[in-house]
């Protein structure tokens, strides 16, 4: 199945926030064979954000990529 929606999650130390935002996306529904992916752009986080997405990953059916942006910024 090729995604047809792609989520985009920006996240700066809200590792606890992301894992319920993950959680939701993950449980998410699609009709009539259409995929989701999730990606996921890191603000240069210093809490547990890189383990919440590599937790996400192994448990969601749904794809989930990992984006670190070093460079702060506004989304």
């Amino acid at each position: 199945m090729r995604p047809a929606i792609t989520v985009l999650v920006c996240t700066y130390n809200r590792c606890e926030s992301l894992r319920d935002t993950l959680q939701a996306l993950a449980a998410q529904t699609l009709v009539g064979g259409v995929g989701l992916e999730i990606v996921v752009v890191d603000n240069n986080s210093t809490d547990r954000t890189p383990a919440v997405v590599e937790e996400a990953a192994r448990l969601s059916r749904w794809p989930v990529r990992y984006v670190f942006e070093r460079r702060q910024g506004l989304t």
